[in-house]
């Protein structure tokens, strides 16, 4: 037996709804006796929380990530995978990927001439300054431009000590030639 809305106890007759309630059983409306939520649920052990640890970003940032280069499979940083990768797209010339290069490069003040000029193993020295007065100063005055007065400085005594290896030259080939002629005698 059920209650209808009005209060009324009907009998089933093998039926799941009394017959004047409009209800009708089919697909999509199940009997009112078994639809979800009308039982009391049984009362179920607790589960487990799970307890959600927060991913630790540094360190995926800094595990290193197997990519492949030029056909071979190296292990990189994140970063580093970022950069070749955004390196192709540079090169295929696209703009956008140009930009965010050039903007990579200064934030890692790749294109400020102070750092290159510190941190390049290369210097570049003025064609007119000879090798010997380049080592001279940028050994005592560091990488060029160099102060005026220093530069006159080591090139006077560059010029000083080059006319005193030609004088030790020529005194060195007047004995060479003397003890050649003195061998003749002998």
């Amino acid at each position: 037996m059920s209650e209808n809305e009005d209060g009324n106890e009907n009998e089933h007759h093998g039926e799941d709804e009394p017959r004047h309630s409009g209800y009708q059983v089919g697909y999509g409306k199940p009997p009112v006796a078994t639809r979800f939520g009308t039982r009391p649920q049984p009362e179920r052990p607790k589960r487990r929380v799970a307890k959600h640890h927060s991913p630790d970003v540094a360190a995926l940032l800094e595990r290193p990530i197997e990519a492949s280069i030029g056909g071979k499979k190296i292990k990189l940083h994140p970063h580093e995978a970022v950069l070749h990768g955004l390196f192709k797209r540079v090169i295929a010339g696209e703009i956008r990927a140009i930009k965010l290069f050039l903007e990579e490069c200064k934030r890692a003040k790749l294109l400020d001439p102070s750092s290159q000029i510190l941190n390049s193993p290369v210097i570049e020295v003025p064609k007119e300054v000879p090798i010997p007065l380049a080592v001279r100063l940028v050994t005592h005055g560091g990488p060029p431009p160099w102060d005026a007065e220093l530069f006159d400085t080591f090139k006077a005594e560059l010029e000083r000590d080059l006319a005193h290896i030609e004088e030790l030259k020529k005194a060195a080939k007047a004995m060479s030639q003397g003890a050649m002629h003195h061998d003749q005698d002998i």
